[in-house]
């Protein structure tokens, strides 16, 4: 009994997750209110510090605004309540100024945000974003994400290095393309060195023999004691 309970309880739960449809209480995207977007649980609009750093704030500049999507999903914008005419954001909403203003008619629908370089969303006219990531052009080249989310070439396809130098005069970006040339390695055979013989030539070798000379015997008494020692040696 426990366990049909058991299957009965998850076929509802599945059930209710593959029926469940989006919901945003503020009918969004819309700035100038706080909503909560959810399927089964729920995002609530914020006000994060940066576009680049989501962390939620009381006060900033920057909303993280989410909504349902077309395909009946969640989804957010990163939006500058400046830009947009509000002063800023305040508990997840986007507050005073003029966009304010026209906030509090009810026939006000707020406009797309509008794009712009460090929204991690690659727009018309940009490259590339956020900035100082790794980007590629249509030829393959390799590069790296600028400051105006502009793709700057850093490393061909063919393996040569670009350079960029700032030309002060004209204010204009110029490219200098530094080429690995091989270096020609000389392969002419050398001559071999010519070894010097330190060895005299056996023609010019002079011997020197020194004559040996045979001590004399002495003579008289001596030369018998002489010759009777050379006779017991002999």
């Amino acid at each position: 009994m426990k366990r049909i309970f058991i299957f009965a309880t998850m076929f509802l739960l599945l059930a209710s997750i593959a029926t469940a449809t989006c919901t945003d209480s503020d009918n969004g995207p819309n700035y100038a209110e706080q909503g909560n977007t959810k399927i089964i649980s729920g995002k609530e609009d914020i006000c994060i510090i940066s576009p680049s750093a989501e962390v939620r704030t009381d006060a900033s500049q920057y909303l993280k605004e989410y909504f349902c999507d077309k395909n009946d999903q969640i989804d957010f914008d990163i939006v500058d309540c400046v830009r947009e005419g509000f002063t800023g954001c305040e508990l997840g909403e986007c507050v005073g100024g003029t966009a304010g203003a026209k906030a509090q008619d009810s026939n006000y629908t707020p406009p797309a945000p509008e794009p712009f370089c460090g929204d991690s969303i690659v727009d018309a006219g940009e490259d590339c974003d956020p900035m100082n990531k790794m980007c590629f052009d249509d030829d393959g080249n390799i590069g790296l994400c600028d400051a105006n989310c502009q793709c700057e070439i850093k490393l061909k396809s063919d393996k040569t290095k670009t350079t960029s130098t700032y030309n002060d005069t004209t204010d204009t970006d110029t490219t200098d393309v530094v080429v690995d040339t091989p270096v020609e390695v000389d392969t002419t055979p050398k001559p071999l060195p010519v070894v010097k013989n330190d060895k005299p030539d056996e023609d010019k070798i002079t011997v020197t023999i020194a004559d040996k000379t045979e001590p004399k015997a002495p003579t008289g008494f001596f030369s018998r004691i002489w010759s009777w020692i050379a006779g017991l040696f002999s």
